[in-house]
């Protein structure tokens, strides 16, 4: 019996798109995966500004897009690092081992998988959103001054790895 893979997403062309504000940022978060970005819209819709991200970090994460996790659990939230970097074909990530488990893990893990990330062309950007959980996404380097860019104009917090995971 033959197994068949799936075929990849079909992916829009970043650097000739025409998508605006908030569609935009869901599309370079996306890595232009055009069936994950529309599902986000369709969820979200396309606010001028985000107020809270739960509900759009919860939509990100469905699609395999974030990582959104508890504070505490370094098991998903290294999980979904993986199933990020496997979304973008970028390879196999394994995180930390531990100890430490819980909070600490998941700040080696995320700052680990910051700095894997970047000799791929990519850049991790943690959301901050005044709360106990992992908001995180990963946008390609060349669009990452975009990306915060919007992130600003949308009132979402954006912040740098090194500056968040080396409390």
């Amino acid at each position: 019996m033959e197994i068949i893979a799936a075929s990849p997403p079909e992916k829009a062309d970043l650097a000739k798109s025409k998508r605006k504000a908030f569609a935009r940022w869901v599309e370079l978060v996306c890595d232009g995966d055009m069936d994950a970005t529309e599902a986000v819209l369709e969820t979200i819709g396309k606010p001028r500004k985000v107020e809270d991200i739960n509900e759009l970090m919860e939509s990100l994460a469905d699609s395999s897009q974030a990582i959104e996790a508890d504070i505490k659990d370094d098991e998903t939230t290294l999980l979904q690092a993986a199933q990020l970097a496997e979304q973008r074909a970028l390879g196999d990530f394994d995180g930390p081992p531990g100890p430490p488990f819980g909070p600490a893990r998941c700040s080696a893990g995320l700052l680990a998988f910051a700095h894997w990330l970047q000799p791929r062309g990519y850049r991790l950007v943690d959301l901050d959103n005044y709360d106990d959980a992992w908001h995180v996404v990963v946008v390609k380097t060349e669009y990452h001054a975009e990306f915060i860019e919007l992130s600003n104009s949308l009132k979402i917090r954006a912040r740098e790895p090194d500056a968040v995971y080396n409390d």
